[in-house]
């Protein structure tokens, strides 16, 4: 699918295109293990973890629209989507941290920093 990836060793994105409307198109697929969501809106192009991108409720909007019967159509990623999508992750090199990570790390930080008062003060 996508020859530089391949080249690099990486393993090419395995996905498809949701077609929902002339301006509108959503990629869902894996990359590097983990799974992602690039929304083409209207000339613009988010792009979402997954889980992020279902948290937000667009995932269950999918499922609806689909049912109505308003998904044109489901393709495999074509290379040019590909290209498009390969160009956007370059600008995502810091990983993206959801709310409940962010507790977690909140918590242990909290924790270390009041075993090692705790230590000093001993």
């Amino acid at each position: 699918m996508n020859k530089n990836r391949e080249q690099n060793g990486a393993v090419p994105l395995h996905g498809y295109l949701l077609r929902l409307s002339e301006r509108r198109e959503i990629a869902i697929y894996l990359r590097d293990g983990a799974a992602w969501v690039a929304d083409f809106n209207n000339g613009r192009v988010e792009l979402f973890i997954a889980s992020a991108w279902y948290s937000m409720g667009s995932g269950r909007r999918l499922a609806h629209a689909q049912r109505r019967g308003e998904v044109e159509t489901i393709s495999p990623l074509p290379e040019e989507v590909v290209q498009r999508i390969e160009t956007l992750h370059p600008h995502t090199a810091e990983p993206v941290i959801g709310p409940a990570v962010r507790r977690a790390l909140a918590v242990l930080v909290a924790v270390f920093r009041h075993s090692r008062s705790s230590v000093q003060s001993c």
